[in-house]
């Protein structure tokens, strides 16, 4: 990497196009643009191999960056703003080089400047793991600025540079000069931070007690529980028992999630138990069997306890084993629990996930013997629905439909006081008739259900069932009147479906009014929904993610904030003079918002967000406070938290979102990372305003989102389509973490987006299917659809996910196009 960066210099070019900058203010309403243009680029992604190992090609830091003539005497407040942009879009060797353009300038230029760049390329050599720059930078930055408080930031991040050096010692030192400087800001953190820096010493009673120190000091809850029992943990290897389950009841004392409560009463017990305390640990083994019934760690338990000779419940070791899924054993438990007891102590529960388990193992006899028991012996029980209902699905497991369905409707004939039962029943039978190719029966059935059971779930969906079915097999007319009850029953979005397809259809038939009065119906239903946003495509005549005449980037902030602020007050009675977006001074002074803001300042955007979050979350129905957090995330790039907060004043407003201001709007809506999204959506012909769309359902604008199949980055792909496409782009040495960069990010995705664009014709609907459940299933939904229109391919997809994936992608863009484009 080293070399890397010693060939930028000898090769560097430096480019640019001049026009002046506009001066942000702290509250800017779009990213500013870079009009000068830094080419060039070690490591250019389509840049053919052999050029790129080329000793005499000339490096391109930046991907298809236009050509121009070298400028002299380029403004060092220019250079640095350059940098700052290298470094927000993640090419993070090009701003390291930027950076020491203006070091290298001396003290010609501007103390102010070269510490800015030192501390800007600090962080970018970090985060490029360019230890040794990194560590040069913040040299520098003290022997420049020693006053600054950045100086005192730096041995934080000096720490941080040394640990990736494998200077531990060093690393220590920085971490504890950073707690002298500024003590009582993220303590927790830093003293977290020199705990791993003395294990790396084998120091590990220090190690240990610097991690106590950071349990002492203050972070959320999340970060506190995993460090207590990384502390917990340490504490078990060195044989310090009391002290490990003493970092385990500390979690308990505040944790909340019932499976986590679980698994750290579980690892208390088990330190216990490796400890050859058995009485203790046994005793929190019993304990969390009794207190944990239905958590994983609950069967852990369990089983130490058998193991041990203790006594158990055969009820309760039953319940544990069919949660588990080991069926056989629950059999067995039940039975002989059922031996044991007078048949008044056994529970109505127990004969019901007897049968269960019967069926899953496949004895379906006995399953419904099961079964009978609760409903020949427990009439007045709860749970004597359930035990009808189970009857009948056991039927269908045993894949006996015809039976299925007769016992489903002697349960709606004989059962209808139980409406309940009765209406489950009747949607289960007109559900399978409708799945089994009997759909006049199955209307028959959900009509039926409608209008006996009209308040339940089951007819609203009875009835949407019913309607698309009638859609799909272009019965118009009926579909209409199905829709039309659907109509009158539900609320919501339910309802803006119904009135949306009932739109649809009189249009089909040419029957203005009505389709103009059902789709004014869908707007009032679910303003900030997918079927508000269609409606009023089809109200306009405009086509599914058809792009404004013109875009619009540029606002004018000041007077758009004014306005914004003048509504906050009227909206919410706010009585206080001069600007709202700075913070008010009990927001100022939380100690969340503090540790956040020095966590992001230090690179630990992780931590950060945690802490944002909490503190977003508890003045989640405070829409002024909301509000000035919305500013304050943005305004040092926490794109994610600053979303959710300007959500938050939109939902406690009870507006929709485009009947709140422009520029509150835009804070729910974004364009962050707008000029690279243009400039790489322009490369591949791709709508811009879909990209953010994308972007924004995919990641919030979070740079850094992972999700649970390793999805990374701006645009969510996953590592097998990652590698794929960073092969199609001849991107060299590529790794998963190159999708944390923004510029990488949009780039995968904008070429997996315009390849499904480009297999699909342009078909966004099939499109975005294909990126999000794969190009397979999104050509099988366009075949069950007859490649006929956008509405029937979404009523094709199989996948709801998906379906509701495509919907969310559509209401943002609905939403981007208002905020960003004028027709």
């Amino acid at each position: 990497m080293l070399d890397k960066i010693g060939r930028m210099k000898r090769h560097l070019i430096l480019l640019f196009a001049m026009l002046m900058l506009p001066l942000l203010s702290a509250c800017a309403g779009d990213e500013a643009e870079i009009v000068y243009i830094v080419v060039p680029n070690d490591n250019a992604a389509n840049a053919p191999a052999d050029a790129a190992a080329s000793a005499d090609a000339v490096p391109q830091m930046v991907q298809n960056a236009p050509q121009a003539t070298p400028t002299p005497d380029i403004p060092p407040e220019i250079t640095l703003q350059i940098g700052d942009r290298f470094s927000r879009d993640g090419r993070f060797e090009n701003a390291v080089y930027t950076y020491q353009i203006i070091l290298d300038g001396g003290e010609a230029i501007s103390a102010e400047i070269r510490a800015a760049a030192a501390y800007n390329m600090a962080q970018a050599a970090l985060r490029e793991g360019l230890f040794d720059y990194a560590v040069n930078a913040l040299n520098n930055l003290m022997a420049i600025a020693p006053d600054d408080y950045r100086s005192v930031l730096a041995y934080f991040l000096r720490g941080d540079a040394h640990s990736g050096l494998g200077m531990w010692a060093e690393a220590v030192d920085d971490y504890r000069q950073y707690l002298t400087l500024r003590p009582g800001v993220i303590d927790s953190y830093a003293y977290e931070r020199i705990g791993d820096a003395l294990i790396n010493l084998n120091q590990f009673d220090a190690a240990l007690e610097s991690y106590e120190n950071a349990t002492q000091a203050t972070r959320s809850r999340i970060p506190q529980a995993a460090l207590m029992e990384k502390v917990a943990n340490l504490h078990r290897l060195n044989g310090n028992t009391s002290r490990a389950v003493a970092q385990y009841d500390g979690i308990l004392e505040f944790a909340q999630t019932f499976n986590y409560r679980a698994s750290i009463e579980l690892m208390a017990a088990q330190t216990l138990l490796n400890a050859g305390d058995d009485a203790g640990g046994l005793a929190r083994m019993a304990r969390l069997f009794g207190e944990y019934q239905g958590a994983p760690a609950a069967y852990e338990a369990m089983l130490t306890l058998l193991e041990n000779g203790i006594e158990l419940s055969g009820d309760a070791v039953g319940q544990t084993y069919f949660i588990a899924g080991r069926y056989e054993d629950a059999i067995d438990a039940f039975n002989r629990f059922t031996t044991e007891v007078a048949l008044t102590e056994i529970p109505p529960r127990l004969y019901i996930q007897l049968g269960q388990a019967y069926r899953a193992a496949g004895n379906f006899d006995a399953a419904r013997v099961a079964f009978r028991t609760v409903t020949e012996q427990f009439s007045n029980d709860p749970l004597f629905g359930d035990a009808l209902l189970e009857g009948g699905r056991t039927y269908f497991m045993q894949d006996d439909i015809p039976s299925a369905i007769e016992r489903y409707l002697f349960i709606a004939d004989t059962y209808g006081y139980l409406e309940a039962t009765a209406a489950e029943a009747l949607w289960r039978a007109a559900y399978l008739h409708n799945t089994n190719d009997n759909t006049p029966e199955a209307r028959v059935l959900f009509t039926r259900l409608a209008q006996t059971y009209p308040n339940s779930e089951q007819a609203r969906s009875g009835l949407s069932i019913a309607a698309n079915t009638a859609v799909r097999n272009d019965q118009a007319p009926l579909a209409e009147t199905l829709f039309a009850q659907l109509a009158t029953l539900a609320e919501g979005t339910e309802r803006a479906d119904a009135y949306l397809n009932l739109g649809r259809l009189a249009l089909e038939r040419g029957d203005a009014q009505t389709a103009r009065d059902a789709l004014e119906n869908t707007i009032a239903a679910a303003p900030d929904s997918f079927f508000s946003a269609r409606a009023r495509d089809l109200m306009a005549g405009r086509d599914p993610f058809t792009p404004p005449a013109t875009l619009v980037w540029r606002f004018d902030d000041v007077a758009e904030i004014t306005a914004a602020e003048d509504w906050l007050r009227a909206q919410f009675n706010i009585t206080q003079a001069g600007a709202l977006w700075p913070l008010a001074a009990e927001l100022e002074a939380d100690p969340r918002l503090i540790r956040g803001r020095e966590l992001w300042a230090v690179g630990a955007f992780n931590e950060a967000r945690i802490e944002f979050n909490d503190i977003i979350s508890e003045y989640s129905a405070d829409g002024l406070a909301s509000y000035q957090l919305a500013m304050a995330t943005r305004n040092i790039g926490a794109y994610r938290p600053s979303i959710a907060a300007a959500a938050n004043v939109i939902i406690q407003s009870d507006v929709a979102t485009l009947d709140a201001p422009p520029f509150i709007a835009r804070l729910r809506y974004p364009a962050y990372y707008g000029e690279e999204v243009r400039r790489i959506t322009a490369e591949y012909g791709i709508d811009p305003l879909l990209m953010l769309s994308l972007i924004r359902h995919e990641s919030l604008f979070d740079t850094y989102a992972t999700a649970a199949a390793d999805e990374k980055g701006l645009t969510q792909v996953v590592p097998a389509t990652a590698a794929y496409i960073a092969e199609q782009l001849n991107w060299r040495d590529y790794q998963h973490r190159d999708l944390f960069r923004p510029h990488a990010g949009i780039e995968f995705g904008a070429f997996y987006l315009a390849e499904q664009l480009n297999r699909f014709g342009g078909n966004v609907y099939a499109a975005l299917g294909g990126y999000n459940a794969g190009p397979g299933r999104a050509i099988n939904w366009l075949e069950l659809s007859d490649n006929d229109n956008a509405d029937r391919f979404m009523a094709s997809i199989t996948i709801n996910s998906t379906r509701q994936y495509i919907q969310m992608i559509y209401n943002n863009y609905a939403m981007y196009r208002v905020l960003y484009g004028a027709d």
